[in-house]
């Protein structure tokens, strides 16, 4: 019995690691189809919880391995990554509760089909809200680099994409063990998935040149302040050549100098007349200080060196940029470990509005599809991310990163610009095809266009998602009734 169990567990931890190697930051994305067949058959007999959370706890190991390049700012990251792979596995535990459960019910084995999508992403959609939420690691992540495969995002939403991937896995693991008739239906999930590439989409609208200012400046280097003008001159000399190329848009990375460039009398002046001197519009991202609390925020200049707008964060890094339960740690005598973590929790902005048309989200904000949804619904006819990756120079996180971004455009049915420091710049259009990435310093140049058009998903959200669910349940349901027992 022991050895029948270990080798469950294997079949387990392989699951883990097939999934782990479909992501971002490896080159197996198509692994994903199959990646969860081991973990079916680890299911058969066995502890759905246990079998799930090994899944959980190799893959999250491996593919937020990242998150320990902020060793060198802090020891507590270790055991604060363990923690967290530990809370991201149970969800993959639960998963496998619900798939032991399924299968002891009394029916027909395609039922499997539905329940497993439904619960899988189920479990996908809800790790993705609440103060620990996460964006990354989400299985359709791992289709970023084929975009005829991931246009239904843009009718239902990524974890849509989620659950046709896991229908696929499930299509496999029961041509496997039952008939091979099942392949079928996933062969042909694929193929719907490839069918909508094919579908339309309106003529792009009005057309806007952008330079994309890419940096790779350290987070060391970027936290000292006494690099401020230095930090400065370099940033504007960029945006002088970039200006050479006459955009219309200039567009600078996340929170550029160790200053607030909207109080500063030494560094507004040098974007607004850099925007004058070029009359392009100009771009950056910016810590703020408001009224004795501090923001992440993005700032528009107009050609004329009039401030447009200014954009601020609302979905703050957690334990990055805000302690979650800060309060409730102070009234338990840990407040003072807390604030020696992160002596102030960033403010949060005061909801998703595009400025001058344009959509921000910064840097954490875009690895969710709810921010860019909400800034395209609410008349955004463009995106720009700002972020800045230098916290995790050279690991996977730039790849898994730029990967929610292909997403993003797509399920909004924009063009989505990246600027980052640090990690990677690049240009999505509409489809999810990068017209032009960059990691390292330079400038990027394209002529993107600002589109009205709102895509299925950013007017009614998971909805569509949620009905087929639903009617897929309930037929399901119906029809079981109707078998013998």
């Amino acid at each position: 019995m022991s050895a029948y169990r270990g080798r469950k567990a294997l079949l387990a931890l392989f699951a883990g690691a097939a999934i782990a190697l479909s992501m971002p930051g490896f080159r197996f994305g198509p692994l994903a189809f199959v990646a969860l067949v081991p973990l079916f058959f680890a299911l058969e007999k066995g502890k759905g919880f246990l079998m799930g959370f090994l899944t959980g706890v190799t893959f999250f190991a491996i593919d937020l391995r990242w998150l320990l390049t902020l060793y060198r700012f802090n020891p507590l990251v270790v055991p604060g990554y363990l923690l967290l792979v530990i809370y991201l596995a149970s969800y993959l535990g639960l998963f496998g509760l619900f798939m032991a459960w399924v299968r002891g019910r009394k029916g027909f084995d395609w039922s499997l089909l539905v329940f497993a999508s439904l619960g899988f992403t189920f479990l996908e959609v809800l790790r993705a809200y609440g103060p620990l939420g996460i964006g990354f690691s989400a299985l359709y992540l791992s289709l970023y680099r084929f975009p005829p495969l991931i246009q239904v995002v843009a009718i239902a939403g990524p974890w849509a994409l989620s659950a046709a991937i896991v229908f696929v896995n499930t299509s496999v693991y029961l041509a496997l063990r039952k008939r091979p008739v099942y392949l079928l239906t996933g062969l042909g999930m694929i193929g719907f998935l490839a069918g909508l590439f094919l579908l339309p989409i309106p003529q792009d609208g009005e057309p806007l040149k952008t330079a994309v200012i890419s940096s790779n400046v350290s987070q060391e280097v970027k936290l000292n302040g006494r690099n401020l003008l230095p930090l400065l001159e370099e940033y504007i000399a960029l945006g002088g050549e970039a200006a050479t190329q006459e955009p219309d848009l200039i567009v600078f990375p996340e929170s550029i100098l160790p200053g607030y460039i909207l109080r500063d009398e030494r560094l507004l002046p040098e974007f607004t007349r850099l925007a004058q001197e070029a009359g392009s519009h100009v771009l950056f991202g910016t810590g703020d200080i408001r009224g004795g609390e501090i923001y992440n925020s993005v700032a528009l200049i107009s050609p004329t060196g009039e401030i447009l707008d200014i954009y601020s964060m609302v979905n703050p890094v957690p334990f990055g940029e805000y302690i979650p339960g800060r309060r409730l740690l102070a009234k338990i005598g840990l407040g003072s470990f807390a604030a020696s973590f992160l002596p102030q929790d960033l403010a949060r902005g005061e909801g998703f509005s595009p400025i001058d048309g344009i959509g921000t989200p910064i840097c954490f904000e875009s690895t969710f599809p709810m921010p860019t949804r909400a800034l395209a619904a609410r008349g955004a006819t463009l995106l720009v991310t700002v972020t800045n990756d230098a916290w995790f120079v050279g690991s996977s996180e730039l790849r898994a990163h730029f990967a929610c971004a292909v997403f993003r455009a797509v399920e909004t049915r924009r063009y989505l610009i990246q600027a980052a420091n640090g990690g990677i710049s690049g240009i999505i259009d509409p489809r999810g095809r990068i017209l032009q990435e960059t990691v390292g310093e330079g400038i990027l140049i394209a002529e993107v266009a600002r589109r009205k058009e709102r895509s299925l998903y950013t007017q009614g959200g998971e909805w569509p998602l949620y009905l087929v669910f639903a009617a897929g349940a309930l037929l399901t349901l119906a029809v079981r009734r109707k078998i013998p027992r």
